[in-house]
């Protein structure tokens, strides 16, 4: 999980150093400030620690082999991903010129050696609420304020990122959607006020019967989007089984006037066919969904036609 689906994470400094013990000292002096740190030997490999892990700030060196500090601002201010890294340069160099070119192509800040650690740590410091005020703006923004799921556009980012990460690594992920049945007969039954908290019910339903790798986010009224990574299609159908028996089997409404529920769910999995695009993958999902609803609902069905599965539930809802 990174520090936009969790703000109150520690954040991640990338200390960009040729020089090992400059480079460890750095890292100990800022794992003690409370910061996740990771290193790297030069501009290239930087490059590559940025394509793996979630980094929020970067402290890189100017000269060094391979790839200097000012052609690693170029690539990294390049990359619409790395756009929010908070990127020091430190430098030997004390000529303005240095200092004004690296502003120029995109560093937030500069500090020069020799330099004090509590210069350093100040500085980082300034980055540090820099970055997690951007965090904070961004989470509003993805956030779906009466399930407290994240929500499309939230979506729509992560999957983009698992979709990338499982054609570089060939692993598998799953899709799964999942709509209410008859949800409209809830709110007219029960007022918005009931079917809102059917709502709420089944996100804590999906956060409970899945693991905190799994994204579930609500995509549009009452239709929900659960991304299930590393996770083929037959793993991915028994998680929708769990979540499909928990909203069954549960009562909802109050005390005096509690009702039951179905929900239908469409599954796809890149270990079920080969996708270039994961738009394609949710259309799939769609399809199986629109399936399930038109056989019957209370079901849950894959896209895969070879390997189809339906429950043989009744719908509780007319």
């Amino acid at each position: 999980m990174n520090n936009e689906e969790n703000p109150n994470a520690p954040l991640t400094v990338l200390v960009i150093e040729d020089h090992p013990d400059q480079r460890d000292l750095l890292a100990i002096v800022l794992q003690r400030e409370g910061y996740r740190v990771i290193t790297a030997a030069n501009g290239v490999e930087a490059l590559e620690k940025l394509e793996s892990e979630p980094i929020q700030i970067a402290l890189s060196d100017i000269m060094m082999p391979k790839m200097d500090g000012f052609e690693l601002i170029k690539r990294i201010r390049g990359n619409a991903s790395f756009k929010s890294i908070y990127l020091i340069l430190i430098t030997a160099r004390i000529q303005e010129g240095d200092r004004v070119r690296g502003l120029d192509l995109g560093a937030d800040d500069y500090i020069t050696k020799p330099f004090s650690f509590s210069e350093l740590l100040a500085r980082v410091r300034v980055g540090s609420r820099l970055v997690q005020y951007q965090q904070h703006l961004e989470y509003q923004t993805q956030v779906d304020s009466l399930t407290g799921l994240f929500n499309r556009r939230a979506f729509e980012k992560k999957i983009q990122e698992e979709f990338d990460r499982s054609l570089r690594y060939h692993n598998p992920f799953s899709l799964l959607i999942l709509d209410v049945d008859n949800f409209k007969t809830i709110n007219d039954t029960y007022g918005h006020h009931g079917g809102d908290a059917v709502l709420v019910k089944i996100s804590e339903t999906l956060r409970d019967k899945t693991r905190k790798s799994d994204f579930p986010s609500r995509y549009g009224g009452e239709e929900f989007v659960l991304i299930l990574p590393e996770t083929d299609q037959d793993n991915a159908v028994q998680v929708a089984g769990k979540i499909h028996e928990a909203i069954r089997t549960h009562a909802f409404g109050t005390s005096s006037q509690p009702f039951s529920l179905t929900v239908s769910i469409g599954v796809s999995s890149t270990s079920s066919r080969f996708y270039s695009d994961w738009r394609q993958m949710l259309k799939d999902a769609d399809q199986a969904l629109y399936v399930a609803k038109n056989s019957g609902k209370d079901r849950i069905e894959t896209s895969a036609p070879e390997k189809t599965t339906s429950s043989s539930l009744a719908p509780i809802h007319q």
